[in-house]
């Protein structure tokens, strides 16, 4: 009898640590990472973690709204994060994208000597190129042979970061890290393109993030949204782990008002979509309408944040992007494990409040941006 109790309390710590390598979750740890508790990061947080070495990745986004309907992405990268077994190689996707229809997409890979990026701020700096800033101010700077740019950034909503903004999983010791330094600001964009130069304003949103495990390894899938509906500002994202984690979803979720954090609970949220209709370019399924719904059992207000397709800004397999030679891709693919794909969409969205299960806010904008980027295959 002691023997078989013996046995069934060993197959129970067996099962417990099968379980929990296969859990996802955020931290609360903040004495390991050595953070200030609670959701506002310190200025070092937003500068590098990772210096570019072999099985990490890096980078610093940034995209703009503008009172012309322009809209702006500019990242700045330690390496494409297809070359995460690869050191260094550091690399600046920008693009703008025109109300009338046309867009400017440039894919710059900078030179290892011209590569710089501070451990106490963000300030990276990629040949004439430079992403730098305090949390409050930063500027923007990119140019090649025919586009010269300038962004400069002021923050209206107190920065902010997902608990520790570490993403656990399992007891791999593979990491993701997200943070948020502007949640929200306003932005003074100048650029010239072609000989003509354009001197616009509007909202603005930059992040950081980085990781030390290639992405395909924890990650399949994940969608991303952030939208300004009225005194709201919402950022809305679900991680969809991979099956070695159940494919368990973390969900990333803030909404502030007047600059500040209202809630950020990701646990209290669950996603809905609409089934997804495979995209014949980047051959995943895209779901054309989302829905998160904020709801907890201890607070009167739920919140319905919904977001409506209208069109895809960018759909691509970024291996055929990246690598145009088939044979070259497919070694690429079989190498790394990966075969990525990467959706931009814009559309209308929409934000209700509810107290008490009563309707008493409504907001709607047909400014919202949000992304769906797959790692990993549908349905994996």
């Amino acid at each position: 009898m002691k023997k078989s109790i013996q046995i069934f309390v060993l197959i129970l710590i067996t099962v417990n640590i099968f379980a929990q390598n296969k859990t996802s979750y955020v931290s609360e740890d903040y004495l390991i990472y050595d953070l200030t508790p609670g959701n506002i990061p310190d200025k070092w947080e937003d500068g590098n973690h990772t210096n570019g070495k072999k099985g990490t990745y890096e980078w610093w986004y940034f995209d703009a709204h503008l009172n012309d309907g322009t809209t702006i992405v500019v990242v700045f990268y330690t390496k494409p994060f297809t070359e995460i077994r690869k050191g260094l190689i550091p690399f600046i996707s920008f693009q703008i994208d025109r109300p009338d229809g046309t867009s400017i997409q440039k894919a710059h890979y900078g030179k290892l000597n011209e590569f710089f990026a501070s451990t106490d701020s963000c300030n990276v700096v990629i040949g004439k190129n430079y992403f730098r800033g305090n949390l409050k101010n930063y500027e923007i700077h990119f140019e090649d042979d025919n586009v010269n740019f300038d962004a400069k950034i002021m923050r209206t909503t107190e920065s902010w970061r997902p608990k520790t903004g570490h993403f656990i999983y399992g007891n791999s010791g593979k990491e993701f890290a997200w943070l948020v330094p502007v949640p929200q600001g306003k932005t003074e964009i100048t650029y010239s393109y072609k000989g003509k130069t354009y001197n616009l304003h509007g909202s603005c949103y930059h992040d950081h993030n980085f990781g030390n495990a290639n992405m395909a390894d924890v990650i399949n899938h994940w969608y991303w949204s952030r939208a300004e509906l009225g005194p709201y500002n919402v950022i809305a994202a679900e991680l969809i782990s991979v099956k070695e984690y159940d494919s368990e979803p973390i969900i990333v979720f803030n909404i502030s008002k007047k600059g500040k954090t209202l809630i950020d609970e990701g646990l209290n949220v669950k996603l809905y979509r609409t089934y997804g209709k495979m995209n014949s370019v980047g051959e995943r399924p895209v779901s054309d309408e989302l829905k998160f719904i904020y709801k907890s059992e201890n607070e009167k207000y739920r919140y319905e944040y919904t977001l409506v397709k209208k069109t895809n800004l960018m759909e691509i397999k970024i291996l055929n992007a990246l690598i145009h030679n088939i044979i070259k891709r497919k070694l690429a693919t079989l190498i790394t494990g990966l075969d990525p794909s990467y959706f931009r969409m814009s559309g209308t969205a929409n934000l209700k409040v509810y107290k008490e299960n009563v309707l008493i806010e409504e907001h709607k904008s047909k400014k919202a941006i949000w992304e769906l980027m797959y790692f990993g295959k549908p349905y994996e």
